[in-house]
């Protein structure tokens, strides 16, 4: 019962909680923890893992990133972009390079490149980097 155990655990430190009236709405939960948590494991058996050690909290805000950034739900928290981390960092690969949905366009503000750290008055619609026309290209990988 090692197993089973530890997924339980590990299921009810973060588990989603609504209340609502639908029946299925417990089962439909547990199964998209159960999933969250098998990838976890996956996760951790790989060389990512030993280049960026994740914890389950961490692994689950990952994913939750990507998914709203990559399907435009919503922009990314203004709270990060005040982070000290370089854009390079703050905007994960997975959307980064993923080839859809970034268009140069105007900024409001002035902003700093994300890579030669200059002022420009440009900015990535998707990743809401600051970014200059000639370094829109590097910046997502496009040749």
């Amino acid at each position: 019962m090692g197993g089973v155990d530890r997924a339980d655990q590990n299921i009810n430190a973060y588990r989603i909680s609504l209340r609502t009236k639908k029946w299925w709405w417990p089962y439909f939960a547990h199964v998209l923890e159960l999933v969250m948590q098998n990838a976890w494991l996956l996760f951790r058996r790989t060389d990512a893992h030993t280049a960026e050690p994740l914890d389950l909290l961490a692994f689950r805000r990952r994913i939750v990133q990507v998914y709203l950034m990559r399907h435009g739900a919503i922009a990314m928290p203004r709270r990060a972009a005040r982070l000290a981390l370089p854009a390079v960092h703050r905007v994960p690969d997975e959307v980064r390079f993923d080839g859809v949905g970034h268009f140069a366009g105007p900024s409001q503000t002035t902003k700093r490149c994300a890579l030669c750290k200059k002022n420009t008055k440009k900015l990535c619609l998707k990743c809401t980097v600051g970014l200059h026309n000639q370094c829109f290209n590097a910046f997502h990988g496009i040749h």
